[in-house]
């Protein structure tokens, strides 16, 4: 095989949770279709279970290059401490201390041989799929990098990680993790492709440096826009569209429903569109404050029916809204936006588009109440919304600038 003179790259896709489809791995999944109608020099890879999720919910528009390949993680085994013993017996707990170091070390370690077990399986599948389809470059995305990363080294493949992580929370330079840690193909990528730079300055924050010569930065986001327009005329609806988890602020959205509820201002509907392991709380908390207005629509696969006919949506993300795929389909239905003012946001959302707020409930029902009183203003703001993601966010920007890294 020489190496050289091939033309042909992979990418690899792998997810630890199997077959989830979030907007990070949408982002993706629609880079693979438009390669695919595009250019025949690229082949893709992906677990199995995120393959058939794919081919499940019609996402893959072909798969004439795509390679799905089983995967089966080893997964940490976390110590589960006992409470009730420990608050029988305080002398108990300094013991208890102790030998849980023991235990969540020996997790650690089955965990690793378990994964290693798997991705030993995974190598050697991989360095067949290389082979055949004469592979000269790697363009690694969550597990995906983490466990080619060696591969791509020693059959001495160039090898770039897509780095996506706004919280570097999985950045550990312990050896045991080196199947689970960022951190290894941080280190040994030969380019590492950042989606935006405040992530580098997030692993600066971890004491973790990647040279100048190493880094690329993502210009946009990006979705395909055919099914997102808005129609009219609107409904008084707003949206939330998350996985119902504690960095979305689900909760933080309901109380301020209440802030509204008490100034009598309940004139709307909110659909929240998404489930996650906040669902049943969010429910309940639903029904104890009487919220008739409020509508849990559950995991969505088609959102843009809500969104067309929505005038609001709000994006109260705890680390940064950028670049939320969501984020990008209300406002390419022309929904005014309500954000939270945290990372960088404003890459995507700012004044001229929406109403930027703190993590704060009274706040963000402020911002609601005056999008309602203000409808000419709520519009102007959708229009503006719409236009900007059309002009800066598109596949095609973002094609010509992922063309250019990964050719040879």
């Amino acid at each position: 095989m020489n190496l050289n003179a091939s033309k042909n790259k992979l990418i690899i896709l792998m997810n630890l949770s199997g077959s989830y489809i979030g907007g990070a791995q949408k982002r993706y999944l629609t880079l693979i279709n438009y390669l695919q109608k595009n250019n025949n020099d690229y082949y893709f890879l992906l677990n199995d279970a995120l393959y058939e999720s794919c081919i499940n919910n019609n996402i893959l528009s072909e798969t004439k290059n795509v390679i799905p390949i089983p995967i089966k993680y080893g997964r940490p085994v976390p110590y589960q401490k006992n409470d009730s013993s420990l608050n029988r017996e305080t002398a108990y707990l300094s013991n208890l201390k102790q030998k849980s170091k023991v235990f969540n070390y020996l997790g650690l370690l089955s965990s690793f041989l378990k994964q290693l077990r798997s991705w030993s399986s995974y190598s050697f599948k991989l360095i067949k799929i290389i082979k055949k389809y004469d592979i000269a470059l790697i363009y690694g995305v969550f597990t995906g990098g983490i466990w080619s990363w060696l591969v791509a080294k020693l059959l001495n493949i160039k090898f770039i990680y897509s780095y996506n992580d706004s919280g570097a929370s999985t950045v550990e330079k312990n050896i045991l993790k080196i199947l689970s840690s960022e951190y290894y193909p941080l280190k040994y990528a030969d380019k590492v492709d950042f989606l935006s730079e405040g992530l580098l300055d997030k692993l600066k924050e971890k004491k973790i440096t990647i040279s100048k010569n190493k880094t690329l930065f993502t210009p946009c986001s990006f979705i395909i826009y055919d099914n997102f327009h808005p129609e009219y005329p609107k409904n008084d609806w707003i949206v939330f569209s998350a996985r119902l988890t504690k960095i979305k602020n689900p909760q933080l959205l309901l109380e301020a429903i209440s802030i509204l509820k008490n100034r009598d201002v309940i004139d709307f509907k909110l659909f929240i569109l998404g489930d996650g392991v906040l669902f049943p709380e969010l429910t309940k908390l639903k029904d104890e404050l009487n919220m008739r207005n409020v509508f849990f629509e559950g995991g969505v696969t088609n959102t843009s029916i809500h969104l067309k006919k929505s005038k609001i949506f709000i994006s109260i993300q705890m680390d940064n809204n950028y670049p939320s795929q969501s984020l990008l389909e209300a406002m390419a239905c022309e929904n005014a936006i309500i954000a939270s003012d945290v990372g960088e946001t404003r890459k995507l959302v700012t004044e001229d588009e929406g109403i930027i707020v703190p993590l704060q409930s009274e706040k963000i029902a402020d911002a609601i109440q005056s999008l309602i009183a203000k409808p000419t203003e709520c519009e102007r703001l959708g229009k503006n919304a719409r236009k900007k993601v059309l002009e800066e966010h598109t596949i095609e920007k973002y094609s010509k600038y992922f063309l250019s890294i990964t050719k040879n």
